[in-house]
């Protein structure tokens, strides 16, 4: 019997709405990544950016590209070219006034992609499960703590 394909990254994706202020959505869900031990490598307005380059308008966009120690070292020592596939970003962009965040996994994506060299897949099973576990906790923090800021 033949192992299941693993469901597409894009349905495993973490998607909420905030009913913040897009500016403070952009900091809460950025300071959520940090307290469960990632780093932000980068924080860039997207919509800005275009602006600037190319004179145009989009909706507000924030890319927050973070980092986890654990999660980079656990897939570089898997394959050093997975490098080439991190760090992890979240984006949070405004549609019609309403704020979302959303994740995409690298590592699913990593391991969907086949992106690892084919005797590894139990180490890449480890390290979508790892990185599960941690976006799990961010996920469940951001939507929390956003629900606590909008009943005070």
């Amino acid at each position: 019997m033949a192992t299941p394909k693993p469901a597409p990254t894009v349905e495993e994706a973490l998607h909420t709405t905030l009913d913040l202020e897009f500016e403070d959505a952009v900091a809460h869900v950025q300071l959520e990544h940090e307290y469960q031990g990632f780093e932000t490598v980068a924080l860039t307005r997207l919509d800005e950016y275009v602006a600037g380059v190319l004179d145009e308008e989009i909706r507000k966009t924030a890319l927050i590209v973070v980092c986890h120690a654990e999660i980079a070292r656990d897939a570089l020592e898997i394959d050093p070219q997975l490098a080439g596939l991190l760090p992890c970003t979240t984006v949070v962009y405004e549609d019609d006034g309403v704020v979302h965040a959303y994740h995409a996994s690298t590592t699913k994506a990593i391991r969907d992609l086949g992106c690892a060299p084919g005797d590894c897949g139990p180490a890449v099973e480890a390290l979508v499960e790892q990185t599960g576990d941690v976006m799990g906790e961010v996920w469940a923090n951001i939507e929390a703590h956003a629900e606590n800021a909008d009943s005070s």
